[in-house]
C-alpha cells in the first residue's frame, strides 16, 4: 500500500472516530455548577404498574444522589408506605434490603438526556429528561415476590432548557403499564417485573410519580 493511500486511510478513521463523541454527545444534556454536587430527592405518592402484577403503591419518597460528571451520576431511593391490593385487603411490600415492613430500597445510576418520541424517533429539544439505569430489586408483599430492574425515562419539567435553579423537577409518566417515554438513541428502554429471579416470565412495567430533586447550590440546565 503506498503512503498516499495509508495516509488517505488514516484521515478516514480519525475523522470518523472523532464524529462518533459528536453524534453520541448530541442528545446528552448538562446540569452546570461551579463544582459537581451531591443532591437530595422528594416526592409524593406515587405507583409501579406491571402488567399481570399488582400495582404497587408508596406514599412518598426520599433519596440521595452524587453528581459523577454533568450528566450521569448515581441515586439511591427509598419508597415508603408501599402496599398492595389483594382481594379488597392493603399487603405491605418491602425490599429484600429494607429495614422496614413497607419500605421499598433501591438506587442505581442516571443519565441526562433530551428523550426521544417513540412514534417520531425524533429527540424533541424542549423535553429534556432523566434516564435512570435501576439496579435489580427484590420486593416481597406477603406471599407475593416481585423482581424490578431496567431503565426508566422520565421528563425534567424544571428548570426549563438554559434556566438555573437549585431544584429540578421530575416527572415519570405512563399509558397504563407502558412508560411514555421509553426510547433514547434509538434503543428502548423500559422496567421490567418478573416474579422469579431468573426473569423468565419478565412484564413491561410503568414507574408513575413526581419527584424533586434539591443541590446544594444553584445550577443551570444546559441543553445544547
Amino acid at each position: 500500500m503506498s503512503k498516499k493511500i495509508m495516509l488517505l486511510a488514516l484521515a478516514v478513521v480519525s475523522a470518523a472516530l472523532f464524529a462518533l463523541p459528536a453524534v453520541a454527545s448530541a442528545a446528552e444534556i448538562h446540569w452546570e455548577a461551579a463544582s459537581l454536587q451531591n443532591f437530595t430527592v422528594s416526592g409524593p405518592p406515587g405507583e409501579l404498574r406491571a402488567e399481570t402484577k399488582p400495582t404497587i403503591t408508596c406514599e412518598s419518597t426520599d433519596g440521595s444522589g452524587a453528581q459523577t460528571s454533568t450528566t450521569t451520576g448515581t441515586i439511591s431511593l427509598d419508597f415508603t408506605g408501599c402496599h398492595i391490593n389483594v382481594l379488597g385487603f392493603t399487603v405491605k411490600c418491602r425490599s429484600a434490603e429494607s429495614k422496614l415492613d413497607n419500605t421499598i430500597a433501591t438506587g442505581g445510576t442516571y443519565h441526562l438526556i433530551k428523550y426521544v418520541h417513540k412514534t417520531t424517533g425524533k429527540a424533541d429539544e424542549n423535553k429534556p429528561a432523566i434516564l435512570v439505569t435501576a439496579n435489580t430489586t427484590k420486593v416481597e408483599c406477603a406471599g407475593t415476590t416481585l423482581y424490578i430492574t431496567g431503565d426508566v425515562i422520565g421528563t425534567i419539567t424544571s428548570p426549563s432548557c438554559g434556566g438555573s435553579s437549585k431544584t429540578l423537577g421530575l416527572a415519570f409518566t405512563g399509558t397504563g403499564t407502558v412508560q411514555n417515554h421509553i426510547e433514547y438513541t434509538g434503543v428502548k428502554y423500559d422496567l421490567k417485573v418478573s416474579s422469579n429471579s431468573n426473569h423468565t416470565e419478565e412484564k413491561t412495567g410503568a414507574l408513575v410519580g413526581t419527584d424533586t430533586v434539591t443541590a446544594l447550590a444553584e445550577g443551570k440546565l444546559n441543553c445544547t
